[in-house]
């Protein structure tokens, strides 16, 4: 597989700011970055891009295994790239638009040596308005390769009650500013199995997808919970 450098990298850069999908500073794709676990972003096909740990973790049975994780991500979003394609081929007869498609692009979420977190956002275009979009979030440890759920973080009843009260308070007073139409009574706690969430530098952060708590128009909400707000 070729590896995206060079100029086609600066090209995927401007592509994703352009789309509104560059990330903020310290949480973009990025080969070479200075962190203490190297990355490299590699093309598995056209709008299918997946990450590989190149040095930083020294065990290397753990880097195989997180890579592994990795390209089984953008594999599964190749294979449903295709059938979409696949099938677009009978309905466009139709006159349905298109093309159909799946894509995916990772982000370097959190990297400080000890937790790598890092998400894909998977794009599917199977007819309709416009095309939907979801976040899937991998959390490892370095050291022994162990990957988090939000569960392992939050950890207690007394914890997850904290945080729901906080997430809903934050929600309220985001909705006051104008800054998401939240439907608040739609927000009935967190998932600890199948929420999705990432490290950062002083707690972690909660990604709520479309539809989930606020409408389409105001896509992916990730929503930040301090440290202190549980532990």
């Amino acid at each position: 597989m070729k590896r995206v450098t060079g100029k086609s990298m600066m090209a995927l850069v401007m592509v994703l700011v352009l789309m509104g999908w560059w990330p903020p500073a310290g949480q973009a794709v990025a080969a070479d970055q200075p962190y203490p676990v190297k990355i490299s972003i590699q093309k598995l096909s056209n709008g299918i891009f997946y990450p590989v740990v190149t040095s930083g973790i020294d065990q290397e049975a753990i880097r195989k295994s997180i890579n592994k994780t990795f390209l089984e991500h953008a594999d599964v979003i190749w294979r449903k790239d295709q059938a979409y394609r696949k099938q677009y081929e009978k309905d466009k007869l139709t006159g349905i638009p298109g093309p159909y498609y799946a894509s995916t692009r990772p982000y370097v979420r959190f990297n400080d040596g000890r937790l790598l977190s890092v998400s894909f956002v998977d794009e599917a275009y199977t007819g309709g308005a416009h095309g939907m979009h979801y976040e899937k979030t991998y959390n490892f440890k370095t050291d022994t390769g162990e990957q988090l759920q939000l569960g392992d973080v939050v950890t207690n009843q007394t914890q997850l009650d904290q945080v729901n009260d906080y997430v809903k308070n934050q929600m309220i007073e985001l909705k006051k500013a104008g800054r998401y139409d939240f439907f608040i009574d739609s927000f009935k706690g967190i998932d600890q199995k199948e929420g999705q969430f990432y490290f950062d530098r002083d707690g972690i952060t909660l990604v709520f997808q479309e539809y989930e708590v606020a409408p389409y128009s105001n896509g992916i909400i990730h929503i930040h919970v301090p440290w202190e707000v549980f532990k």
